[in-house]
């Protein structure tokens, strides 16, 4: 298969779950209009959930893409591991919905965590595979890029099973957790997107 139709494909997929999540927050049914700025306040859980998965999967996105930018052919198993994940990403709808409905339910923020976890996890099988299967990359992918990632991975995975746990003691601090994650991958994507659009200094003749 074309390296480029799994990555329309997969482009596809994420733009369609991204724009499902807002169907979650349904316009709030009132009789009187002064009844309407309280009943907007109620609905922050869905905007929150909802902010929350939209920022997510972006950057699963731009993993995505990172990914795709450093390899030149896809094999079959590649391609199912890829299914697999979109897969997962198509789900994330269902654990927001469940969020914004019982913001403070320790079975939603269960659910939430660990599809993260599983995505995650999925993303480095996906990494592992290509660093194993060399043939399948190009110059871009680097041992470097990816012991990088075993850390993170590391890290980021730690810190949502830890939000699992204070699902049942503070729900709170589990959305801390789980936002503290989000702006970590949210710092560490824009540097790199930043150090990419860096112009090559070549040396003087």
């Amino acid at each position: 298969m074309n390296k480029s139709r799994l990555e329309t494909f997969s482009d596809g997929v994420f733009s369609i779950v991204i724009t499902l999540l807002v169907l979650n927050i349904a316009i709030p049914t009132i009789t009187h209009y002064d009844a309407l700025p309280v009943t907007l306040i109620q609905l922050w859980p869905k905007f929150l959930a909802y902010i929350m998965s939209f920022a997510l999967i972006g950057l699963y996105w731009i993993g995505h893409h990172f990914y795709f930018d450093r390899i030149k052919l896809v094999d079959g198993n590649f391609v199912g591991l890829n299914m697999l994940l979109l897969l997962l990403i198509s789900v994330m709808p269902f654990p927001t919905a469940l969020l914004g409905q019982f913001p403070y339910g320790p079975l939603p923020l269960t659910i939430y965590g660990i599809n993260l976890i599983v995505v995650n996890l999925l993303s480095f099988f996906m990494l592992m595979y290509l660093y194993r299967h060399k043939h399948l990359t190009n110059e871009h992918f680097k041992d470097e890029f990816y012991k990088l990632q075993l850390p993170l991975f590391f890290w980021i995975n730690l810190i949502y099973a830890i939000g699992i746990v204070f699902a049942f003691i503070y729900p709170s601090v589990s959305y801390v957790l789980y936002i503290v994650n989000l702006v970590m991958g949210i710092k560490i994507y824009v540097k790199r997107m930043n150090h990419a659009a860096k112009p090559e200094k070549h040396p003087a003749a």
